[in-house]
């Protein structure tokens, strides 16, 4: 089985040096990131760090097979070249598409829906999710609606990121639809076990080395949690993902200046952002090009706590243990199809105690359940794509 896959990448897409027809050439090194536009221009090259995590669950899933990643934008600028997808259609017998929020009204998937008319292969969308449930039907793009109609008249597979996507795919006429979850939850599995046979520990209610995530530069809850758990002479570590270009976490100075130390991860120049002033806990602005390095440092915190899914998932798959809360739809729909422990924003925000209720909380916790309902998600997904043949 020869493999086209495309869509969200890895962290070496970093590495890709330019594509031909069929043929991707990558250098051997990624590019430097010291200064401001660096770090900037890394952070738009994937929009988010959290879907290098996707990206990378893609492709680990697809092992043992031929695959070649082919970027989306290759794709989309060679849509008007007969001989590309020609070469591309006789070199690939089936073409698998790392997805993400695609169904959402913001988003007019045009170039989906003209790259996947003109490849003439079976398709598996894998991750697709809705970002927001109200009103999707009415509000879909022309684009999107597209989209889901070219596929609907060939081959296709998709394997979801849960049941309310599931369903609202089978009902647009879709006819193999398949709930797994998030391909970056099967990356490491049994890391994902041994951080849910940890998380049912009161006592890390009381941990000081925490990996914070969140929205920083929009609101102030990362802020108040870290108040909240860290001691005052403790440092409070939070991750950046897509801040400096969606949240409004500015590095100001010009584009020339140093900001990024590429051996800690850390971010090292001046940082201006909404609610700032609000820390009263030393704390350090980290972020991650390369996931190995992101693993290799979020082993040596104790928890992983916060308020975006990646930024946990990828503590887990470390082995550290990790806590969520649901701040919207899209997580609460991947949250409850892969059964892990979450608390709901609304509910934490409201607690005068947090380090109390967050050691009841974890006290709560079901451990066999949790990784029984995890094993079965696995083998579920593990099912779902021997079904296409992968």
């Amino acid at each position: 089985m020869r493999i086209l896959l495309t869509g969200i990448p890895s962290y070496l897409q970093r590495t890709v040096a330019g594509v031909s027809g069929a043929d991707v050439r990558h250098r051997p090194y990624f590019d430097e990131v010291r200064t401001k536009k660096d770090l900037i221009d890394q952070v738009r090259k994937i929009a988010n760090t959290g879907n290098y995590l996707i990206g990378e669950g893609a492709a680990h899933s697809l092992r043992g097979n031929d695959v070649t990643y082919v970027p989306f934008w290759h794709l989309a600028n060679s849509r008007d070249s007969g001989d590309v997808y020609e070469h591309l259609n006789r070199e690939f017998d089936i073409c698998v598409f790392a997805s993400a929020n695609l169904l959402r009204p913001g988003y007019s998937a045009d170039l989906e829906a003209e790259v996947f008319d003109k490849l003439k292969m079976p398709v598996v969308v894998m991750g697709i999710r809705i970002q927001r449930r109200e009103g999707l039907k009415e509000k879909l793009p022309a684009g999107t609606l597209k989209f889901l109609e070219v596929l609907k008249k060939k081959e296709s597979f998709f394997l979801t990121r849960g049941y309310f996507t599931a369903e609202f795919l089978k009902e647009q006429g879709m006819k193999f639809v398949k709930p797994t979850g998030c391909p970056s939850l099967f990356f490491a599995p049994s890391e994902m076990k041994r951080s849910l046979a940890s998380l049912a520990n009161p006592d890390l209610a009381a941990a000081q080395k925490i990996a914070f995530g969140g929205y920083l530069g929009s609101v102030a809850d990362t802020i108040v949690d870290a108040h909240a758990l860290l001691k005052p002479d403790s440092v409070a570590s939070y991750v950046i993902q897509d801040e400096v270009v969606a949240y409004n976490l500015a590095l100001p100075g010009d584009d020339d200046v140093m900001v990024y130390d590429r051996a800690s991860g850390r971010i090292t120049g001046q940082t201006e952002y909404k609610h700032s002033e609000k820390w009263q806990r030393k704390h350090e602005l980290l972020v991650f090009f390369d996931t190995n390095q992101w693993r290799s440092w979020i082993s040596s915190r104790d928890l992983c706590f916060g308020r975006r899914f990646h930024g946990c998932i990828i503590g887990m798959q470390a082995g550290v243990p990790a806590l969520m809360i649901a701040v919207d739809d899209r997580m609460r729909e991947m949250l409850e199809f892969i059964g892990f422990p979450y608390m709901e924003a609304a509910i934490w925000n409201r607690e005068t105690d947090r380090r109390a209720y967050l050691a009841n909380f974890l006290s709560k916790i079901d451990s066999q359940a949790v990784i029984d309902r995890y094993s079965a998600c696995e083998t579920n997904f593990r099912s779902a794509l021997a079904h296409v043949g992968l």
